[in-house]
């Protein structure tokens, strides 16, 4: 599966399973403030994590991205900021993918135009002969 369409797929066993949950807290005022510090915290913990993360080896930025999207599941401006980083994420990474194809495009560009015999072009280069010469 594609990184933009993991990404803009939202809706998941889990999603559903969540939106059943805070359904049932509505109802139950006591059991939904406990819900909200436990995502607080476990949020806060997440985003710490991946800050020490960030210094040390590990994958950091997963765990800044997991904690902005479990406190946007109570937070409006967590949600906004954990959509925001992923289309600045997914842009970085569409110009680095160009970038690599282009450098791949120059490279075997750069293969073809040294090549003595331009006739026939084969990556491996294992039966390469010299050029054929009309009789």
């Amino acid at each position: 599966m594609g990184l933009d369409r993991e990404i803009a797929q939202s809706e998941g066993r889990v999603h559903r399973a969540m939106h059943r949950l805070r359904g049932f807290l509505h109802h139950h005022p006591v059991l939904l403030w406990c819900y909200r510090i436990i995502v607080s915290v476990v949020g806060a913990v997440l985003i710490l994590m991946g800050l020490v993360m960030l210094i040390t080896p590990g994958p950091g930025w997963l765990f800044i991205f997991m904690g902005l999207g479990l406190w946007g599941t109570e937070f409006h401006w967590a949600h906004r900021l954990n959509l925001w980083s992923k289309s600045k994420v997914l842009g970085i990474w569409h110009r680095a993918q160009e970038k690599r194809y282009d450098a791949h495009r120059r490279k075997q560009a750069r293969i073809w135009a040294d090549r003595d015999n331009q006739q026939h072009y084969c990556p491996s280069g294992c039966h390469i002969s010299q050029p054929v010469r009309p009789e």
